[in-house]
């Protein structure tokens, strides 16, 4: 069931706002042609649970829909900005707050929790290798040699190839050869990771408002003998690479 449907029709045109995006300290920020002191109440989709204010940095994790004077608050502001989002992702934190729009038009925040991890902006395939390149998302900067590490879902052991941090920035590589060669099923997935003293940061694509990833990114593939090395985004937007057997000539 939609949020919309749980809490009922289009709100009033008078309860809307132009813009409504969550700040850097967890504040929702609203611009809109109401007095100051309007109340904000937001009211958990699932729970019912309504939490006072636009201070939103001890919200319980879910989904919530934001009213008005007793009725659904709506926006014209879809709430995503990229930029927004990179920079909201600079600072360290365990539970990420996001505005958005629902289907209808009307505001509301999620929350989750969050880990540290890579933001991929770009992945190459190409002469050999899987070139990544990225930055840190909900962490510290980090500064250092590092390795970008694959590793198998089931059976071989991690492989892995050179990697920097500067900072927040992260690039890394690693080749394909050592992957195909311990190919001994028709399929195997590598989960892939930005390894630096032993700890590892999973690599993904979150901030963006690409959905469903899995099946709209493709990468170009590359081959090694009768194997096809691909690049995907899985499930949760996580990067792994695909290895698999062609039967034939592999055209």
């Amino acid at each position: 069931m939609s949020i919309d449907a749980r809490h009922g029709a289009v709100p009033p045109a008078g309860r809307r706002a132009v813009t409504s995006r969550v700040d850097d300290g967890d504040t929702l920020r609203i611009e809109w042609p109401a007095p100051d002191d309007a109340k904000i109440v937001l009211r958990h989709v699932e729970t019912g649970e309504e939490h006072v204010g636009t201070d939103l940095s001890a919200l319980p994790a879910g989904v919530w829909t934001a009213y008005c004077g007793g009725e659904p608050l709506a926006t014209d502001d879809p709430g995503f900005s990229l930029d927004g989002l990179h920079s909201y992702a600079e600072t360290r934190r365990r539970r990420e707050v996001r505005a958005f729009r629902t289907p209808a038009g009307i505001l509301g925040v999620r929350v989750r929790e969050v880990e540290p991890y890579v933001e991929v902006v770009r992945v190459t395939s190409d002469d050999g290798v899987v070139q990544v390149e990225g930055v840190i998302a909900y962490g510290e900067p980090i500064r250092g040699a590092a390795r970008l590490v694959a590793v198998a879902r089931r059976g071989p052991d991690p492989v892995s190839g050179p990697a920097d941090f500067q900072g927040r920035w992260f690039e890394g590589a690693v080749e394909i050869a050592p992957l195909a060669e311990t190919q001994v099923r028709r399929r195997v997935f590598w989960d892939l990771y930005a390894e630096i003293a032993g700890a590892r940061l999973p690599l993904a694509t979150r901030l963006d408002d690409i959905t469903d990833k899995k099946t709209k990114v493709r990468f170009p593939a590359q081959r090694v003998g009768q194997v096809r090395v691909r690049p995907y985004y899985t499930e949760t937007d996580s990067l792994a690479v695909a290895l698999t057997v062609e039967e034939g000539d592999g055209q």
